[in-house]
């Protein structure tokens, strides 16, 4: 069991690693005020949350299988974390210049995971409308969807074998 739970752990290690890599060296839009057709860019974003969405529920449902130990479903949920702050990192990143203080990718994900975690510094703020609008979907879809993930997770804990 012991094993199970150390292979988990490193499995989320591993994917948050990549994932972070893969967001550091991927090819970005420039960061300009605006950037292609407002209607393309809806349709990319509404896209790109229904994936995450999907994702979500499936690696929810994966948690949920009663084999899985604590560290198992824990670990997944911060791979689907991670992946979820940098899908919205690289969309804040692309609006850069409807941002005060986003600059880098660093300042991407910083906005991101302060966006998810609810801290709201204030040390970047976006002032677009389509970066607020993106905000906006993120906070809802944090709220919503990794939420729900979470309490069907801890749910499946109290009712279940698979504890560690």
């Amino acid at each position: 069991m012991r094993g199970r739970r150390a292979r988990a752990w490193t499995r989320a290690a591993g994917a948050s690693a990549v994932v972070l890599a893969v967001y550091a060296v991927m090819p970005l839009p420039s960061p300009v005020p605006s950037g292609g057709h407002p209607v393309a860019r809806a349709a990319g974003l509404v896209c790109g949350v229904v994936v995450l969405a999907w994702l979500v529920t499936l690696q929810a449902r994966r948690a949920l299988r009663p084999d899985r130990l604590l560290a198992e479903q824990v670990a997944l949920l911060f791979t689907l974390v991670m992946v979820v702050a940098v899908f919205f990192a690289c969309l804040y990143f692309s609006l850069a210049g409807q941002f005060t203080g986003l600059r880098t990718r660093l300042d991407a994900l910083y906005f991101s995971v302060a966006t998810l975690c609810t801290v709201g510094y204030g040390d970047v703020a976006p002032d677009g409308q389509a970066a607020r609008a993106v905000a906006v979907v993120q906070m809802i879809f944090d709220l919503v969807i990794l939420t729900s993930a979470i309490s069907v997770v801890v749910g499946g804990l109290r009712r279940g074998p698979g504890r560690s």
